[in-house]
């Protein structure tokens, strides 16, 4: 039932496309489709339009991973502005010393609900965080849902596109952050390795290497089949536009091999695989999901890792890797990536890791935040001004107008700004958001949700 007075939200992003915004976007759908919200994007450095137009709800991806998104939220609980915040990374592996509140400085929650994916993180923000068990909801990772909505890609179209029509099979690699070695990037990934720097160092050095090897063996044995290599989203900080030395781009010579930074959603790029690879990425459930067959390319049986990846073929070395990949390109068969004890396992490790795989994630996320919108009303009182907010609002709508990528890109000072001028229009988020809606729209004809959402019992026969 739409609520009567029609309500506005605003949604901050920090880029132009990518995992934020489907984290997001079924909950924005409903808001829209059934209470009567209008729901605007906005630029994270547009943040000074909290105060110059007061929403009724801010929505952010999360408040915890970002240092922007984090003061958004904070400014909006000082001034009684409701905050809707989900959870982008909610399949984390914390240990004595993971700092789960990350940039949140106050160490509590600011959205009056505090999601997570599975029971094993409601468990640890109970037991080991301290927060309050009533504020803790199992919602499972909304970001998940387009699996189940999404129409189909067409395969034909994407391989024009980039003049690869002739290829009849498709390799997919998702990269890792093995270019953070040469940028400022490099302690993260030490922290998660738990190694200092030179042993950290060399011992990221010598897997590149490896993995690099591995790959042009496998883009060599198979001249026929297209390679497409995708570069890891976070290896460069937003303002670092360096490539910086992975285990992929010296392979860009090769024909039959595509290198993609940030021009496809990774998703889009699983689902045109016959194969996905990875040398360890989250990509290789959502492979998972959309059913492609998957590969680990990491022989290190004692990795640090999340126990995700049972679901998958790992190789041994590269003659195993190459005799895999032949049975699965050149005779059509994948009885090693799908044996029985991995099918069972990789179900196992997707619900532990989303809480559920049904598509109805977005719609409990809305279940346990309805009775905040109900009871919502937007402040009355003038707002004061944020010094940082403003500021960046100056630099943006001012600095757009002398905004000329080739000459920022030369100057060190500048150079750093160029992610803001090219993501603050989010002009691919607002695009995305139409046809994402249309696939929303058929998604919930054939499920039958318009009806199912008019029954009170609905909401509770799907969550726990």
């Amino acid at each position: 039932m739409k609520l009567q007075n029609k309500k506005y939200a605003q949604c901050y992003l920090v880029s132009n496309e990518g995992r934020d915004f489907h984290i997001l976007i079924g909950f924005i759908y409903y808001l829209e489709r059934f209470l009567n919200y209008d729901v605007e994007f906005q630029f994270v450095w547009d943040a000074h339009k909290i105060k110059t137009s007061t929403p009724d709800l801010v929505i952010l991806p999360n408040a915890r991973g970002n240092h922007l998104y984090f003061e958004i939220a904070q400014y909006c609980k000082e001034n009684d502005i409701l905050v809707y915040a989900n959870e982008s990374e909610g399949n984390f592996n914390p240990d004595p010393n993971y700092d789960y509140w990350g940039y949140n400085t106050t160490k509590t929650t600011i959205c009056p609900v505090l999601y997570c994916w599975n029971d094993r993180i409601r468990n640890y923000l109970a037991e080991e965080v301290g927060v309050d068990k009533t504020l803790i909801k199992v919602a499972g990772a909304p970001g998940i849902d387009k699996y189940h909505y999404t129409a189909k890609l067409n395969r034909d179209l994407f391989l024009k596109k980039y003049n690869k029509s002739k290829y009849k099979k498709v390799v997919g690699y998702a990269g890792w952050a093995f270019g953070k070695l040469e940028n400022k990037e490099i302690d993260h990934v030490l922290t998660y390795l738990e190694m200092d720097r030179e042993s950290g160092g060399k011992w990221i050095a010598e897997k590149r290497d490896w993995v690099e090897e591995a790959l042009r063996a496998c883009i060599e044995k198979f001249p026929d089949v297209l390679f497409i290599l995708k570069k890891h989203p976070r290896e460069n900080f937003e303002s670092d536009y360096r490539d910086s030395r992975n285990e992929m781009n010296r392979l860009t010579h090769y024909e039959n091999v595509l290198y993609l930074c940030n021009e496809e959603s990774i998703e889009s790029l699983i689902q045109f695989s016959d194969v996905w690879m990875a040398f360890e990425s989250t990509s290789i459930m959502e492979a998972w999901l959309m059913r492609t067959p998957t590969i680990i390319t990491n022989p290190i049986p004692n990795f640090s890792k999340v126990k995700l990846y049972e679901g998958s073929l790992q190789i041994h070395d590269i003659p195993h890797l190459l005799s895999v990949l032949t049975d699965a390109l050149k005779k059509n068969v994948f009885d090693e990536m799908n044996q029985h004890e991995i099918l069972i396992q990789r179900q196992k490790t997707l619900e532990n890791a989303f809480g559920f795989t049904d598509g109805y994630n977005h719609l409990r996320c809305i279940y346990y935040f309805l009775p905040y919108l109900e009871n919502n009303k937007r402040p009355t009182k003038k707002l004061p001004s944020n010094k940082r907010f403003f500021r960046q609002f100056l630099l943006l709508h001012i600095g757009k107008f002398f905004y000329i990528k080739s000459i920022f890109a030369r100057l060190p000072k500048f150079k750093k700004t160029i992610w803001i001028f090219e993501n603050h229009r989010l002009d691919r988020v607002k695009q995305q958001k139409i046809v994402t809606f249309k696939d929303l729209d058929e998604f919930y004809e054939k499920s039958g949700l318009n009806e199912k959402l008019l029954d009170a019992d609905f909401f509770k026969s799907i969550v726990r």
